[in-house]
């Protein structure tokens, strides 16, 4: 009788994106995500540098989506309708609303200030990061010297991974350790990112940089190498059950985080519109440097 065939380890690298969207969702559901990939965390490629960018982003993660402004009310009434019922009804609203609005604020200086009690993201990602498995890059190894050095050629030549914004090596030292990886254990690999400098999300589907793709080929070879988005389609790779409300409630999740940095976007070229408009009056005559 024929021996059975061993399975094909998946390989999963997470962009640190992908982790700090999860204080963004407002539905708890999303969190079976992150403790399903727990469970799978023997699969997840993973780095100091990512470590780092979460840690150093938490915070903000936290204060901008985690926000007491949906429980404002004011109760004020016109004058004339002060000494009606509805008036008092909505005094005490704002009474019981500023109580949990304390709660909330206390809750989450407990999910800040502590949390390895209070934080349930934190949690699971600590035990992804300090996995003592080979292909997870710590500070205490040697290897990292090379993958720094390889890191910063493949920066300042202009390779991606890289924003034009960029001004650190981390992305660069976060493919070449999974390039590593990739040269070191058979298997297939995946990515899982939203950062556009990975590649590109057209019509419901993930494509992987070309330049990306064609290293990939000639440093690692014929392995099987994957872009995705959503960390619901890595999981079902790695053969995860993800149920259907799973993966709504992270398509959801992309689209309020899309929103907001459309949001943030549009402030940002108010701002300069504003600017500009300010240094046009400078040029125009009878200004004082005209």
């Amino acid at each position: 009788m024929a021996a059975k065939k061993k399975p094909t380890k998946v390989y999963t690298f997470i962009d640190t994106n992908i982790f700090l969207d999860f204080y963004r969702s407002q539905n708890e559901t999303s969190l079976a995500l992150l403790r399903k990939l727990e469970g799978v965390k023997e699969n997840v490629i993973c780095t100091y540098q990512v470590e780092m960018e979460f840690l150093k982003n938490r915070h903000r993660a936290i204060i901008d989506n985690i926000s007491d402004k949906n429980l404002n009310i004011d109760p004020r009434l016109p004058a004339v309708m002060d000494d009606s019922n509805l008036s008092g009804s909505l005094k005490k609203h704002k009474s019981d609303l500023d109580k949990k609005k304390k709660e909330l604020k206390k809750r989450v200086s407990n999910i800040i200030g502590n949390p390895v009690l209070y934080d349930p993201i934190y949690k699971s990602l600590e035990a992804i990061f300090y996995s003592k498995n080979d292909h997870v890059l710590t500070r205490d190894m040697k290897i990292r010297h090379k993958v720094k050095r390889l890191a910063w050629r493949r920066f300042i030549l202009g390779y991606p991974p890289r924003k034009s914004t960029d001004t650190s090596i981390g992305d660069a030292l976060n493919w070449e350790w999974f390039i590593h990886c990739a040269q070191k254990y058979p298997g297939k690999y995946v990515i899982v990112s939203r950062d556009s400098d990975y590649g590109t999300y057209y019509n419901d589907k993930a494509f992987l940089n070309d330049a990306l793709k064609a290293e990939f080929r000639d440093r690692v070879g014929k392995k099987s190498i994957t872009y995705k988005t959503k960390l619901s389609e890595a999981l079902k790779l790695m053969e995860v059950t993800v149920t259907p409300a799973e993966e709504k409630v992270e398509q959801e999740q992309m689209a309020n985080v899309d929103s907001q940095n459309q949001s943030s976007k549009n402030k940002e070229k108010k701002g300069m519109n504003t600017l500009e408009n300010l240094l046009r009056l400078f040029d125009e005559p009878g200004s004082p440097n005209s």
